[in-house]
């Protein structure tokens, strides 16, 4: 019989009493999305506290300063439910704030590319939601005015450091499997009833920006190589007749010449999904690397043999506002630059041009004139 004392949610544990200082980063929040409520906000606050032997009490590594959405009574309410000092329908007046260091860009994807600049502007870092932009143009003046402002524009590809695919990373490069042949990837689930909303609509939506740029990402983060050509095609409408919302695309890389088959859904339930990779001596397949509600497993089979890999957990959005935090304090650099950003871009935007021209589109990736952490 299960004991109800253990299984009732403990409250959560308050966090000891932080000294604001000079070190301590202040974040502005654009966007009262879920992610920004249930990922971002708290991966923030949950930072560790910085060292300050001078003081009473521990440095607060960073905090929320401010929230703007565009509809006025939501950021309010966004506000008060997740305890944020201030609430914003006008960007330039958050943005203007002296102790706003930081800039979270989430929301609906047509408005990231403007958020973006309109924060580099005001001399603020951003960590930018995925898609960086809708088109190439935009996502390359965004990387621009970063590179000619000497700010920290990074892209939330946070999916980089979940254990299961860091560990695939690391039993790749020792061997594990032998040659590489190819591989698979699923970022399939059924869409919930409360995100059809912009995902369904153009301008914006389509399992191509939303998933498939994830799937690229993660391709050229385990493979150190660029996409070549695709072929996809967009299977059928049962949500929408706008946006493309099931996707089978074939990819091959530039280097390599390996062949991957990519399936990104809105419509279909009951799969984990994950990152396959087919060896010469094996197989490695990652689970639940695309899902935020459970842990990501690793599965090795190696001559035929399964083999048991273990995995620390890690929360993933944590890791990735540490990292963003340590590139804008100068000590190291995002998980995912404003190059890697814009190749993703370029590669869902071929899959998109090959669902509509019906054949195989070669990928363009424009030239790389500033500094960041792409693979190319």
């Amino acid at each position: 019989m299960t004991n109800l004392a253990e299984s009732s949610p403990r409250p959560p544990q308050p966090r000891p009493r932080e000294v604001i200082g000079e070190e301590t980063l202040g974040w502005a929040i654009v966007g009262a999305s879920a992610s920004a409520a249930e990922r971002i906000i708290p991966a923030i606050r949950g930072q560790s506290s910085l060292p300050a032997p001078d003081l009473r009490y521990p440095l607060c590594n960073a905090r929320v300063v401010g929230i703007f959405s565009h509809d006025e009574d939501r950021a309010r309410r966004f506000a008060e439910t997740h305890h944020i000092p201030h609430s914003f329908a006008n960007l330039a007046d958050l943005l203007a704030r002296h102790d706003v260091d930081c800039v979270y860009a989430g929301g609906h994807p047509r408005h990231l590319a403007q958020t973006t600049l309109a924060a580099l502007a005001a001399g603020k870092h951003v960590l930018c939601e995925t898609p960086m932009a809708l088109t190439l143009g935009d996502a390359l003046a965004m990387a621009h005015t970063a590179a000619g402002r000497g700010l920290v524009l990074a892209v939330n590809c946070q999916r980089r450091v979940d254990a299961a695919i860091e560990t695939m990373l690391r039993l790749l490069l020792e061997g594990e499997i032998g040659d590489l042949l190819g591989g698979r990837l699923a970022n399939i689930e059924l869409l919930r009833p409360s995100l059809h909303t912009w995902r369904l609509r153009p301008n914006g939506g389509g399992v191509a920006l939303d998933r498939t740029v994830h799937d690229i990402d993660l391709l050229r983060f385990l493979l150190r190589d660029e996409v070549q050509t695709v072929a996809a095609v967009n299977t059928q409408h049962l949500l929408s007749d706008t946006v493309e919302e099931d996707v089978v695309a074939l990819i091959t890389m530039r280097r390599s010449g390996l062949l991957f088959q990519l399936h990104d859904s809105y419509i279909l339930p009951h799969d984990a999904g994950g990152v396959t990779l087919y060896g010469s001596a094996g197989t490695l397949s990652a689970r639940h690397v695309f899902v935020d509600d459970e842990p990501s497993e690793l599965a090795l089979i190696r001559h035929g043999r399964p083999v048991s890999v273990p995995l620390d957990n890690v929360d993933t959005y944590a890791e990735a506002i540490a990292r963003f935090h340590a590139a804008v304090r100068g000590n190291g650099r995002p998980i995912a630059g404003s190059g890697d950003g814009i190749r993703n871009l370029a590669v869902a935007l071929a899959v998109r041009e090959s669902i509509r021209r019906g054949h195989r589109i070669q990928v363009e990736l424009p030239g790389r004139p500033f500094d960041d952490r792409s693979l190319a």
